[in-house]
């Protein structure tokens, strides 16, 4: 059984001199009590100091004391990084605030994630409001992004568009039968499709593939100080990393929705043809006598709501990642999950308003 451990002070300077006084205070302590070495001192010390600081643990701990190290700063901790874990002491658990002060801590965090969202959505709109000269959008990065966001995404959002066709026209088939109403399936599956299902499916599938990999990337920079670096050499995150990334989602978002109503639709007729038994031309016909411009246009107006969505939930997570490779980790789910939520949110706070506005 441990006893109480034993607070010494790490001095602000650790020369030969002070290390080996430490090193006395860290023997004279008893064999069953564990010794913590206070480091908030130690904020940047040279490497000299910290060989020094490591050697008065190894010699503790080879005459029997536990020795370890607590309250390091961000510059000690950057110089210990790779050493084992096992020298630091544990940190006490934060005491999770009760009743008005939890609500108040929320709040406070609710306003300052505002504040850092209102933020970049402000510099990253100055950004695209100069797209041309030598403070403008990186167009090599946009068209890039632009590739990896729409080109590569096109076959799985064309996939699960055409079975989502499928299913829509089989599930409608079992109700219009009843009324020899079979025809009205190219009503169902080409409204259905382009206000609602090809917008919330692209949506869906760019969350999961892009904004995942927009946070995961952005986060890993933060992790490994590239952002910090950028911004020492007076380089624009926003011109750099954010505003590519949003340009290219709002670009691309459109044009895989309207691959996604096209496939939808075509699984729909596929389906109705060829196990429905409904005639091809009579289909088409029912298509385009009631799908109307305004229809696609509302999809088109979702998916660009849904871009935005989706690029600055996923710039924002992991511009402010914390906590190292795990931190990377949760940024990504938490990405994810903001994405999908506020595009469902979205989409039923747009289609009330204009359910509203016919």
């Amino acid at each position: 059984m441990h006893g109480q451990p034993v607070e010494l002070q790490a001095p602000p300077e650790l020369s030969e001199q002070t290390a080996n006084a430490l090193l006395s205070d860290v023997l004279r302590q008893e064999r069953a009590r564990p010794v913590v070495v206070d480091c908030r001192s130690l904020d940047d010390p040279p490497v000299i100091a910290v060989a020094r600081l490591l050697r008065v643990i190894e010699d503790g701990r080879r005459a029997g004391r536990d020795v370890r190290l607590a309250q390091v700063p961000p510059g000690l901790r950057r110089r210990l990084a790779g050493i084992d874990a096992d020298l630091l002491a544990p940190a006490d658990a934060p005491k999770r605030p009760r009743g008005f002060a939890a609500l108040g801590a929320w709040a406070l965090d609710a306003a300052e994630a505002g504040r850092r969202i209102v933020q970049l959505i402000g510099d990253t709109l100055r950004v695209l409001a100069r797209p041309f000269g030598q403070s403008g959008v990186k167009w090599d990065r946009t068209i890039e992004q632009m590739t990896l966001i729409g080109v590569r995404g096109t076959p799985i959002v064309v996939f699960i568009s055409f079975l989502v066709g499928v299913v829509l026209a089989l599930n409608g088939a079992q109700q219009l039968r009843n009324f020899g109403a079979s025809i009205y399936i190219a009503n169902l599956v080409a409204i259905s499709m382009s206000r609602e299902m090809a917008p919330l499916i692209t949506a869906i599938v760019v969350a999961g593939r892009s904004g995942s990999a927009i946070a995961a990337e952005l986060g890993t920079m933060v992790v490994s100080e590239e952002i910090d670096a950028m911004q020492t050499m007076a380089l624009s995150p926003e011109r750099f990393l954010v505003a590519p990334r949003i340009l290219a989602l709002l670009c691309m978002m459109p044009l895989l929705t309207v691959a996604s109503n096209a496939a939808g639709i075509f699984g729909g007729w596929l389906i109705a043809v060829t196990s429905l038994g409904l005639p091809s031309q009579g289909y088409i016909s029912q298509t385009v006598q009631w799908l109307y411009v305004s229809d696609v246009l509302s999809g088109l107006v979702k998916s660009v709501v849904f871009a935005l969505i989706i690029g600055f939930v996923g710039v924002y997570r992991g511009l402010n990642v914390r906590g190292g490779p795990a931190g990377v980790g949760l940024a990504t789910t938490a990405s994810v999950v903001t994405s999908i939520l506020l595009c469902i949110v979205a989409t039923a706070v747009i289609t009330a308003i204009l359910y509203a506005a016919t």
